[in-house]
């Protein structure tokens, strides 16, 4: 029998690794460039109040999170706690720090793991859910992104704004009606059905390849009916806002607590930044890449070097470190509960479960 020998893309891996390299390099040179001691004064004489205020600000995000994801499980008939949606959100996010990409390892795979365990949910409709919600979060980032651009760069070139505004409606165009169509025409379930059942064959549970159409498509039909409608699709969307807003809202009160009051362009950059490099697969949480955009970012828009070392080092200690810390307890009591947690079929679903 032939060993299975995984494939590397070689492109991809040397574009990641180059692109961390240069991100290194550029962060060591500005690093050369100033007094560390300075950077570490920074972060102890911050305000601890406005810190514990920017800690507040992101467990608020969570719990909007959470809310938005109860908009897209209602959406399939899926009705759970939010106490649950919360905790297993935080777990995800723990998912999501220790794996190479930032939006791939938690959310969504292990959160609709932890979904079916705590609640019987269908994987497809437990997936469909949470590819549902994010929706119009590429829409978000790169409405920041550009606005952010333009109020920092469009004053000073008619045609760079011109480029900018429309690079930024192609992509608002597209993020709001290709995920529309795609689940709609059922697009390439073949070759996804395919794919699955040559994955599953590597660990030796090949299926058939017409029961996992049927699965496929029963997810395709879960996301189409969490972005149709006209109602949901609103409260999602303003949910995305409000996520984003809360975004900027951290990283200002960070720079508060550093007594530095940074242009709301910075803020729109350095808010989008982390979603966009986070999702290279490079190292867990998008370390080197996430510090390295920051510091790179606030330091083009005039942020001094040692507040952008400062801002960054206090920022991914809320993002990365204490969520990875609370995640991972919460893991630790979901995984209790999941192993003590008889697995249901039917379940009634006045009493918050879903079938």
């Amino acid at each position: 029998m032939n060993e299975y020998k995984p494939k590397v893309n070689l492109r991809k891996s040397v574009f990641a690794i180059v692109l961390a390299i240069i991100l290194m390099l550029l962060v060591g040179w500005l690093l050369s460039r100033e007094n560390i001691y300075q950077m570490l004064g920074a972060v102890r004489s911050a305000d601890r109040s406005l810190i514990g205020l920017a800690i507040a600000v992101y467990f608020l995000s969570v719990a909007v999170w959470a809310t938005r994801w109860r908009a897209t499980l209602s959406s399939i008939d899926c009705r759970t706690g939010f106490v649950t949606r919360y905790l297993v959100l935080c777990a995800a996010i723990f998912f999501n720090n220790i794996t190479p990409m930032v939006r791939v390892g938690g959310d969504p795979f292990g959160r609709v793991y932890m979904l079916h365990k705590l609640e019987n949910t269908s994987y497809s409709s437990g997936m469909a859910s949470s590819i549902g919600e994010h929706v119009f979060t590429p829409l978000v980032i790169i409405s920041f992104l550009m606005a952010g651009l333009l109020l920092r760069f469009g004053k000073t070139s008619l045609r760079l704004s011109l480029i900018l505004a429309v690079v930024w409606v192609l992509a608002a165009l597209g993020t709001m009606f290709l995920p529309r169509l795609f689940f709609r025409k059922r697009v390439a379930v073949k070759g996804i059905s395919r794919i699955t059942n040559r994955v599953l064959g590597w660990f030796g549970r090949r299926r058939d390849v017409q029961e996992i159409m049927e699965v496929i498509e029963a997810f395709y039909s879960s996301s189409y009916a969490t972005i149709d409608k006209g109602k949901k699709a609103f409260v999602i969307g303003s949910l995305t806002l409000l996520l984003g807003a809360l975004d900027v809202l951290r990283l200002y009160t960070i720079f508060l607590a550093l007594d530095y009051r940074p242009e709301i362009s910075v803020l729109l950059v350095a808010s989008s930044l982390p979603f966009i490099v986070g999702l290279i697969p490079f190292l867990p949480g998008g370390l080197v890449l996430v510090e390295g955009s920051l510091i790179s970012a606030f330091a083009l828009f005039g942020v001094p070097l040692s507040l952008a070392m400062a801002a960054t080092l206090i920022e991914r200690g809320i993002s990365f470190v204490l969520s990875t810390i609370v995640g991972a307890i919460v893991f630790s009591f979901l995984g209790v509960k999941m192993a003590a947690k008889p697995l249901r079929v039917n379940q009634d679903k006045s009493k918050g479960t879903c079938a």
